[in-house]
């Protein structure tokens, strides 16, 4: 993949924080999915969505020449203009397996200074393992030892899978990131996550050394279980997957959200749907429940 920088849009979904809700806002009882309940449902698809970014580029960092990125290219990381609050660490590698540790944060005295990361805080730990070698798909494990995504504590281990599609000028990484039980704690409970997250790279693979031309599209199923015991489900359908620009992250006022695509998030027979419009740069989407007429919403950080 290309030369990235911290701002650097991905494959994944955004946190979707609508205006009115609070990054911690608990999920209602109503029977019918609210913007509160689809808000605190996308918090947790926020901390995937930065693992899932980790997650490639130390691969990459690692083991890339084995994904056919071009040799004459390079990669760089997006961590490597950073002086302070990112810590990584190789030990615990083998010939057979690797181990990167990264460390998030500045410890002075017993304060702790968060690295902040495309505009969230980070401390704590993540741990990538994956086995050394050119046999694909490749498969990494992702563990987390008391890291936080603002002030949002992260537990479980999810599981990381790259494979190569296409061939020549098309050839790009597609990843999926699966999620077993993991957890994210905040001020309103805990929310657990369920399910499958593909993000693919469908142009810019082979043009690192310009992020511009970067474009990802996500899509897949996920469940996430509410601190109230509701269940949501999650979909994006691979037709109308969720399109993000690194373009969008470049611009003097970054718009790190999705540009194209529909997510729908069902509870119970009811639904909420997503749209998030034809192509432009900003922090705008439409929200319908269960078909109605749709309202645009605002997108926060």
């Amino acid at each position: 993949m290309k030369t990235k920088i911290l701002l650097l849009s991905v494959f994944f979904l955004s946190i979707l924080v609508f205006s009115s809700c609070s990054n911690n806002g608990s999920s209602t009882n109503s029977t019918t999915p609210t913007s509160s309940d689809v808000a605190a449902t996308q918090t947790v698809d926020n901390s995937v969505d930065d693992v899932s970014v980790i997650a490639d580029d130390q691969y990459e960092v690692h083991d890339g020449t084995a994904t056919g990125k071009l040799a004459t290219t390079g990669y760089t990381s997006i961590f490597a203009n950073v002086t302070n609050g990112v810590s990584i660490s190789t030990v615990g590698t083998t010939t057979a397996t690797r181990v990167i540790t990264l460390a998030f944060g500045t410890t002075v005295g017993t304060a702790i200074t968060p690295f902040v990361f495309r505009g969230r805080n980070l401390r704590g730990q993540i741990v990538l393992t994956w086995s050394i070698g050119t046999t694909f798909p490749k498969t990494m494990t992702i563990t987390y030892n008391n890291f936080y995504i603002n002030d949002n504590k992260l537990d479980g281990t999810t599981t990381w899978k790259r494979e190569m599609v296409g061939s020549g000028t098309s050839l790009h990484p597609k990843t999926t990131f699966t999620a077993t039980n993991m957890t994210l704690t905040t001020k309103a409970g805990v929310y657990t996550r369920n399910g499958d997250r593909v993000r693919e790279m469908t142009a810019g693979f082979l043009t690192r050394t310009d992020p511009t031309d970067n474009v990802f599209s996500t899509y897949g199923t996920f469940t996430t279980t509410h601190p109230n015991g509701n269940v949501f489900t999650t979909f994006i359908d691979p037709t109308t997957p969720l399109i993000h620009k690194t373009a969008c992250d470049l611009l003097a006022i970054p718009s790190p959200f999705p540009v194209q695509g529909v997510l729908k998030l069902t509870k119970n027979t009811h639904f909420a749907t997503i749209d998030y419009g034809s192509g432009t740069c900003d922090n705008l989407a439409m929200l319908s429940i269960d078909g109605g007429v749709a309202t645009q919403i605002t997108l926060g950080k």
